[in-house]
């Protein structure tokens, strides 16, 4: 019998790539015991009538203000989970293409594979089929923009990684019942779904890439539309360096601060970048005994898996 899997869509102001990505998974998903969530987190209702009720076999959920993607996202989560009790969930963003039907089996039947397999994700191609998200030449690749790299053995093979790109996330129940939803400390968005992964892999889970699956991601469409308070290079860098101390030992959070701190002196407005740098830090620091808690918690569920 096939496993059960809510599909939780986030959404925000882009209802034509939504139309896109609805249109296809129906059409492309041989699958058939799963359902379909989607959390409008425009703050506006922004999805029309005729949306809905062109795509009745979807749930639409809208939030009354702009809540970012890990709150929504836990929102969907947890909806999901109360009404339908899947044994996956697979986290999209609205900007995907479906292009296989046998998709979903195949990402299924490698996470049947092993009871330890917690987390996985799949190829991601633009919409040229030129690759985004691959592995290649014995380590994970992402391009931000269309290439011409071409497919190997290698970009088809299966592989355990780190961390899964969370425009397509597939999480067994388990995973979630473990160790919690996405640290809403991330909102509204950037760095929530590599610190989920890290967690999982910390509470011993594997992380899977499936090579052998591919799906069009149109790109950060979903992260044009939104507004940061402080700009996206102070967001990136805050969260950065949230994820660094929740995770990383200190010999990598050292070398990470000289990184830091290099591509701001280095960048055209040095001196604005590092007022920015400064103020994520101290952000950061306000949160420091939760992080040290979290991170103390992190650590010994790493040394209890390795001595399994």
């Amino acid at each position: 019998m096939e496993k059960k899997v809510a599909i939780i869509i986030l959404t925000c102001n882009q209802e034509e790539l939504l139309k896109k990505c609805l249109s296809s998974l129906k059409e492309k998903t041989e699958y058939k015991n799963y359902k379909t969530y989607v959390i409008d987190d425009s703050g506006k209702d922004y999805l029309s009538k005729r949306i809905k009720n062109n795509f009745k076999w979807v749930k639409f959920y809208s939030n009354k203000i702009n809540l970012g993607y890990s709150k929504s996202i836990n929102l969907g989560m947890k909806i999901a989970l109360k009404e339908y009790s899947p044994d996956y969930l697979l986290l999209l963003n609205d900007d995907m293409e479906f292009i296989e039907k046998d998709w979903l089996k195949k990402m299924i039947k490698v996470g049947e594979y092993n009871k330890k397999i917690g987390v996985l994700g799949c190829k991601l191609i633009y919409p040229d089929r030129s690759l985004q998200w691959f592995f290649k030449n014995g380590k994970m690749h992402f391009f931000k923009t269309q290439n011409d790299i071409q497919e190997t053995k290698e970009t088809f093979k299966i592989k355990e990684v780190e961390d899964i790109f969370g425009a397509c996330t597939l999480i067994k129940k388990e995973v979630v019942e473990e160790i919690g939803f996405f640290d809403e400390n991330f909102s509204p968005l950037y760095g929530e779904d590599t610190d989920f992964c890290y967690r999982a892999g910390k509470k011993g889970f594997k992380i899977i890439y499936v090579g052998d699956t591919k799906i069009i991601h149109y790109g950060s469409a979903s992260k044009k539309i939104l507004e940061f308070n402080g700009g996206k290079w102070f967001l990136q860098k805050k969260h950065a360096i949230r994820l660094e101390w929740l995770n990383f030992k200190l010999s990598k959070i050292v070398k990470y601060t000289f990184i830091h701190f290099g591509s701001a002196i280095l960048s055209k407005n040095s001196f604005e970048r590092l007022k920015l740098l400064f103020k994520a830090y101290k952000e950061n620091l306000k949160n420091i005994k939760e992080i040290k808690q979290k991170r103390k918690e992190r650590f010994s569920w790493e040394r209890q898996s390795r001595l399994k």
